[in-house]
């Protein structure tokens, strides 16, 4: 099928059950994805919002400790900063890491921690989506260019030279958000084909991905980009137990203190329970298109979850 997995850390788990070492066990995921032969391995991103490991400091950390596993985040929110200084991080991580960066990039929730955090580092949240398209538009321009000039609303920017380059000639591979919920519109999709190099969407169905997609193909028709060079992924949220009501009430837990917000999520995310039902999903999105999965296992034993993960889904898949 040509399907690729990877794995997001639990970069914030440890902040949530106030267990001070808890940090350690990103890094023991790391390391036991990448012996295991996964992929790539993911962290998100937050400030203030959602507290966690920081990316950078941690994705390099990481790279020492590893050889070969991919390094991407789920979801980094480029529009907290300022572009240039971002454009630098991003590629000194690259090219330390040997170019296995990709980064999943969006510009977080709308809810009232979200809203804070931005107005925390002084930025005005409703102009998040203008200062994202800038924000990647600048990015792009300073791995690529020599002499770059831009002039836009939020930045502006007058023969900048950036070094060093990323190990990755064009940059690292950006993946947006575009198709949450399973809805497009016709601002992201005109974003997502000309500043982007993937389709990352997080609760979603099958047939949704699926619409989500057409839109985005439709889009790529008219801009006259092969729709082959931007990679359909997903960011996946799964719990894996035989017991499926165990299952639910664990991952509902989970991410009611993720996101300290009572439930929301419906039936978007999961599924939660036995191997059989995961495998069914998985190959109902690769029905839809999807290429990529990036799991978050909504559970506290995260390790204990990629081992079950390992035996009992993947090797159906490999």
């Amino acid at each position: 099928m040509g399907v690729r997995f990877g794995i997001v850390l639990p970069t914030r788990d440890f902040i949530m059950r106030e267990q001070p070492e808890g940090y350690r066990r990103a890094i023991e995921v790391a390391e036991r994805a990448e012996a295991l032969g996964y992929d790539s391995v993911w962290m998100g991103d937050s400030l203030v919002a959602k507290p966690r490991l920081e990316v950078f400091s941690t994705l390099g950390y990481i790279a020492a400790r590893t050889q070969r596993v991919g390094l991407g985040t789920a979801i980094y929110i480029p529009t907290l900063r300022e572009p240039v200084q971002l454009a630098h991080s991003m590629a000194c991580l690259d090219l330390l890491s040997g170019g296995r960066l990709t980064f999943g990039m969006g510009i977080g929730a709308k809810s009232p921690s979200g809203l804070h955090e931005y107005r925390t580092v002084g930025v005005d949240p409703e102009r998040r989506a203008s200062r994202l398209e800038e924000t990647l538009r600048l990015l792009r321009r300073l791995w690529t260019e020599d002499d770059v000039t831009f002039d836009g609303q939020h930045f502006h920017v007058e023969h900048v030279t950036l070094r060093p380059r990323p190990a990755q000639p064009n940059g690292p591979r950006l993946l947006l958000t575009a198709g949450n919920d399973g809805k497009v519109s016709p601002r992201q999709a005109r974003r997502l084909v000309a500043l982007g190099d993937g389709m990352f969407p997080s609760r979603v169905k099958p047939d949704e991905y699926r619409e989500a997609r057409a839109v985005v193909a439709a889009e790529a028709a008219r801009q006259g980009r092969d729709l082959a060079t931007l990679e359909p992924a997903l960011f996946w949220t799964v719990h894996l137990d035989d017991d499926a009501e165990r299952a639910a009430r664990e991952a509902d837990e989970w991410l009611v203190s993720y996101y300290g917000l009572p439930r929301y999520w419906g039936d978007s995310w999961g599924p939660w329970g036995p191997a059989r039902v995961l495998r069914e999903r998985i190959e109902q999105f690769v029905d839809a298109g999807v290429q990529r999965f990036v799991v978050r296992f909504a559970a506290w034993d995260t390790l204990g979850q990629l081992e079950r993960f390992t035996q009992e889904v993947w090797p159906h898949f490999r």
